[in-house]
């Protein structure tokens, strides 16, 4: 299984953006994608242009952001599109299962921006009633994700839902308006797929098969009675072994900034169960006892002058009752 290099928010000029449709795959092409979705503010516009294009290097996936006076929310490879005028602050439920019956994926989109008077509906306030129907969180929004405190409180978001119980995946959104600053950095995101086409990574997003990280890249994996499981998957309790490997960041512009990570933390429901040094190029094994819940890894290290950063966060392993 290979991880591809993929943005999941990114914009033109058929809403607030300052690239034509094909600026932006040119520009998704230099940097190093592998796939992007576009997503336009309430419209699908730019995948008529996208048909035009002479490459098929890059991984087109549809999509839009979903704008409203209550938040914004990202809707990822649905077959139809869902009236988002229709949503209101209580019954944002049905209008969720109505994406979920087009087959599509919902995140919700920086969900502590600025809201009114400075951004009117960027802030989620929609009352969801059932978190099952959010297939993700977007926890690293914009650049230097890991220097802004909203991305800590929607990290406290994502994990006080898995501690409810509820399977929900973290992304990282570059919200890609424009070409940045060379001093900005960017989060990523890695998809695990088999073949490189939209089908095969629209399902991984659905199971939950990625993680975000500020470059540095890792495999991960863990083995069970003789399988191989990856994130998103369900293990049972009991003895299992947890396999990861650290890389440098392949990223050009992403290796100015020096993210080495340093040590691995194994999170298992609300505990840390490990806590591990760990060197790139090195596989780490770590034998673990596996209870109900979930189990997910961070990685931290030193870059941009500090240490102790998060640089990566896995999305989780689910593990059932028996």
């Amino acid at each position: 299984m290979k991880y591809y290099l993929t943005e999941l928010h990114a914009h033109t000029k058929h809403s607030d953006g300052d690239f034509t449709t094909h600026e932006l795959l040119d520009a998704a092409l230099a940097f190093g994608y592998d796939a992007i979705v576009i997503t336009d503010h309430n419209t699908t516009a730019p995948l008529e242009e996208v048909k035009t294009w002479d490459s098929n290097e890059l991984v087109i996936l549809s999509g839009m952001e979903w704008t409203t006076f209550f938040g914004h929310l990202l809707v990822i490879g649905a077959r139809k599109v869902v009236d988002w005028r229709k949503a209101t602050i209580e019954t944002i439920d049905s209008s969720l299962e109505e994406i979920k019956a087009a087959g599509g994926l919902t995140g919700i989109a920086h969900p502590f921006s600025i809201g009114s008077p400075m951004c009117t509906g960027c802030h989620w306030d929609f009352h969801v009633q059932d978190y099952s129907l959010i297939d993700f969180i977007e926890v690293w929004n914009r650049l230097n994700p890991d220097e802004d405190f909203r991305s800590q409180q929607a990290y406290e978001m994502w994990v006080d839902l898995l501690n409810q119980g509820f399977r929900i995946s973290c992304s990282a959104g570059r919200d890609w308006h424009r070409q940045e600053d060379e001093s900005d950095t960017t989060a990523l995101t890695y998809v695990g797929a088999s073949a490189d086409h939209a089908d095969a990574l629209l399902a991984n997003l659905k199971k939950g098969n990625y993680y975000i990280t500020l470059g540095p890249k890792i495999h991960l994996s863990m083995k069970q009675a003789g399988k191989t499981y990856v994130m998103g998957d369900e293990l049972r309790v009991g003895d299992s072994t947890l396999k990861i490997t650290l890389e440098p960041t392949e990223q050009a512009k992403l290796k100015a900034f020096n993210f080495v990570g340093e040590y691995l933390v194994v999170w298992q429901n609300d505990q840390i169960i490990a806590c591990e040094t760990i060197e790139e190029g090195i596989e780490k094994a770590l034998s673990l006892e596996l209870v109900p819940g979930y189990l997910r890894i961070e990685i931290f290290g030193r870059g941009k002058g500090h240490s102790n950063k998060r640089l990566v966060i896995s999305n989780p392993f689910y593990i059932g009752k028996a």
